[in-house]
């Protein structure tokens, strides 16, 4: 008995091979499955970016406060000073840099008072105040496009406009530049008997 275990010695040997070849695949398979992971991740990380960071849209203009000065008005005819602060908001990662531009106000179809806006720029995620002064005038014969203003200055509320417009570009981490152009539209009633702009509404 002792000799044919002698003999035939337990392959021991042969047992460790196995174990380390078993041992090298699993340590291989657990590397590609780190890999296919951070690849995934990496995925995932550029595409957040991509959508977020990189992705341009126009800034905002808003109207948020009016200020009416020096308010005349007879049956057919309207005067004053309005002063105009505008809310500019870039809600881009990166800076919006602006050329000059300009506000208006109108009546009708027709405008009866602009402003310039000198050049500037506002930082990403940022906002700027920007104010305006514009003096309007509305009278001689009443045209088509503001007939109704007798029947408004009667009524002590005229229905006015304001326009604005800066086209300027953003660059995002100098990787994107693009030309964006932040609008204003909003509408407003003035009192006439309080001086006052009511029912301030931009889009």
């Amino acid at each position: 008995m002792e000799e044919e275990n002698h003999l035939n010695p337990p392959p021991k040997n042969h047992q460790k091979i196995h174990e380390f070849a078993r041992n090298k695949q699993e340590g291989g398979s657990k590397t590609l499955v780190y890999i296919l992971v951070a690849v995934v991740l990496l995925s995932i990380a550029f595409l957040i970016f991509g959508l977020v960071v990189l992705r341009i849209k126009a800034p905002t203009l808003r109207l948020s406060n009016v200020v009416v000065r020096d308010l005349r008005h007879t049956s057919s005819s309207l005067n004053m000073t309005m002063i105009a602060d505008i809310t500019l908001h870039n809600m881009n990662f990166g800076r919006f840099q602006f050329r000059g531009g300009s506000a208006a106000l109108l009546y009708g179809n027709a405008t009866f008072g602009a402003a310039s806006i000198s050049a500037g720029g506002v930082g990403g995620r940022g906002r700027r105040r920007i104010s305006a002064t514009v003096e309007m005038i509305i009278g001689g014969p009443p045209p088509e496009n503001y007939m109704n203003i007798s029947r408004d200055i009667e009524s002590n509320l005229v229905r006015l406009m304001s326009v604005a417009e800066l086209r300027g570009e953003i660059r995002v981490m100098k990787i994107v530049n693009r030309i964006r152009t932040a609008s204003m539209n909003c509408s407003m009633d003035l009192n006439l008997s309080g001086q006052q702009v009511q029912g301030l509404s931009c889009q």
